[in-house]
């Protein structure tokens, strides 16, 4: 008969095996996906998804009967709001002109302004306003931006008809200097123009579109046309998404038209480096053609395209003015106008999704890159603007592309 051998450390091995916890199952767990496996406990990342649905080439998108679905006419009425005070504070770069602090918060707060409304858009006495929309309804920094208007205003009143006599002792309209100019500056090279265009750039489209309307998607209805008999045969979901975009361009059709002002301006200005107008045009229509196909895995994935490309986009332009400041750091009316600039966007920062929530660069970064650069811009230093390229470059994933911006 022959004999088993059984030893001891057969046993353990057995014993082992017996008392291990059994492991949970691995796959796809996301439910629209065409892999998913009802049986997996934990996502491997496996899930693959049927694209069978068509993106559009243009932001243009139509329910089963052919309704236009895309609506973001409030956004286009801000955008033009804006439009409409950049172009009368630019008024003031010439000497003698004086322009009206009242009348500029009335723009901002769309309270008894009369607009121009080129685009009849019904802007007077609409209920929309940039005021309410400034960096998520906060006091403190729409009170920021009335004190630049009553700055730029008061800086207005000092100049005196066809006399730029701005320098670095006096405010006022500052000369052309062979490269740039006439600019309403204060003495310390200040443009207050550029700090509420750019800086209502951010607080408030780059605000609403990517922490606003991109957020928090998931308890939006995407069931049913909100209101049919008024037309609006959109989701609440879809409404959402088309508002974001809105912030970006007020085309269906960019790159092709809406390139000459605001992100979307500054996407296509960056394009050669970044590549982003392209990026976040197609986020944007892929991200409404998988809301209309219920694909959420898709659409999330474009959310953090939008999120991350607008970032760069905001902080690649403060770096191509800085360097724009470096390579003119002897003409003073050119450097202070581009440092003017950068000093926006680098704030502006602060109001994107990321910035808001410790994804990249962090409020006290922004500071600090501020303060490379100095409140006096007549006394920047080529070393000081570099290491405030070199920490928002670090800091946004732009380190490779910092020189060519």
């Amino acid at each position: 008969m022959k004999k088993s051998v059984f030893t001891i450390s057969s046993f353990v091995l057995i014993a082992t095996i017996a008392v291990m916890p059994s492991c949970k199952r691995k796959g796809c767990t996301e439910s629209t996906a065409i892999n998913f496996d009802e049986e997996a406990k934990r996502d491997d990342g496996s899930c693959e998804f049927d694209n069978y649905y068509t993106v559009p080439a243009t932001y243009s998108f139509a329910d089963a009967n052919g309704n236009n679905t895309v609506s973001f006419s409030g956004q286009q009425q801000r955008l033009d709001m804006l439009s409409e005070m950049v172009t009368y504070m630019k008024t003031a770069n010439t000497a003698g002109v004086q322009i009206n602090a009242a009348t500029l918060k009335s723009m901002y707060a769309n309270s008894g302004y009369t607009w121009t409304d080129a685009n009849s858009l019904g802007m007077t006495g609409s209920s929309k306003q940039l005021k309410s929309k400034t960096a998520e309804a906060d006091a403190g920094i729409q009170a920021q931006f009335e004190a630049y208007m009553d700055s730029i205003a008061a800086l207005s009143a000092t100049t005196t008809n066809g006399v730029e006599n701005g320098s670095s002792t006096q405010g006022g309209v500052w000369p052309n200097d062979g490269s740039k100019g006439p600019y309403l500056m204060t003495a310390q090279g200040i443009e207050y123009a550029q700090l509420i265009e750019k800086g209502l750039m951010a607080a408030v489209f780059m605000n609403q579109m990517t922490v606003n309307y991109l957020t928090d998607l998931d308890a939006d209805d995407n069931t049913s046309a909100t209101d049919a008999t008024a037309g609006k045969y959109y989701t609440t979901m879809e409404h959402h998404w088309d508002e974001a975009y809105g912030y970006f361009s007020y085309t269906t059709d960019f790159p092709t038209t809406g390139t000459d002002r605001f992100w979307g301006k500054y996407a296509s200005s960056r394009e050669g480096v970044l590549g982003s107008a392209t990026k976040i045009a197609t986020a944007f229509r892929t991200g409404r053609a998988a809301i209309a196909n219920k694909d959420y895995t898709t659409r999330d994935a474009q959310v953090k395209i939008i999120r991350d490309e607008i970032e760069k986009v905001c902080a690649g332009t403060a770096i191509h003015y800085l360097n724009a400041a470096k390579a003119n750091i002897g003409k003073s009316t050119t450097r202070n106008h581009s440092l003017s600039e950068a000093w926006a966007f680098i704030e502006g920062l602060k109001y994107g999704y990321n910035s808001i929530n410790g994804v990249s660069i962090s409020t006290n970064q922004i500071e600090t890159a501020l303060n490379y650069i100095g409140k006096d811009f007549n006394a920047v230093t080529i070393t000081g603007l570099q290491n405030a390229i070199d920490l928002i470059a670090a800091n946004t994933g732009l380190e490779a592309v910092k020189s060519s911006l």
